[in-house]
């Protein structure tokens, strides 16, 4: 009868190539996970192109009409009316020069004139511009 002192621990060589790939296998599905979450703003981003969620309102101007202290593809903007729509029925175009606000047009183009745009002033509630 064989001693524990006299065992050996033998292995053959298919087991060895089957624990190196387990842990081939594991450390790669670990260097991925570490990848995967230093790469994970970059891979989901979400991009709404409606107003639904600007929290960035422009002041409202002390009259009814006027300029604003805002500028658009080089062009100053000048107030015309208040609109109250929907923020998921507008779509956004760009930003004013500064990058601070957002430049909103309806999805309907009959709903305001081809050279006006809209600018948040409160939720579901906006200001149509013109740049003339």
């Amino acid at each position: 009868m064989p001693t524990p002192e006299k065992e050996a621990l033998t292995l053959e060589p298919w087991q060895a190539g089957i624990g190196l790939a387990m842990v081939v296998l594991i450390a790669g599905v670990a260097m991925f996970t570490a990848w995967d979450r230093m790469h994970n703003s970059a891979l989901e981003t979400v991009v709404t192109p409606t107003a639904v969620g600007d929290m960035h309102f422009v002041p409202e101007p002390k009259g009814e009409k006027g300029p604003l202290a805002l500028k658009y593809q080089g062009r100053q903007l000048d107030m015309v009316s208040e609109s109250k729509l929907r923020d998921s029925r507008l779509i956004r175009v760009g930003s004013d020069d500064s990058g601070v606000y957002t430049i909103y047009r309806p999805e309907d183009e009959k709903l305001i004139p081809k050279d006006h745009f809209l600018m948040k002033i409160k939720t579901n509630e906006f200001m149509e511009v013109s740049s003339e």
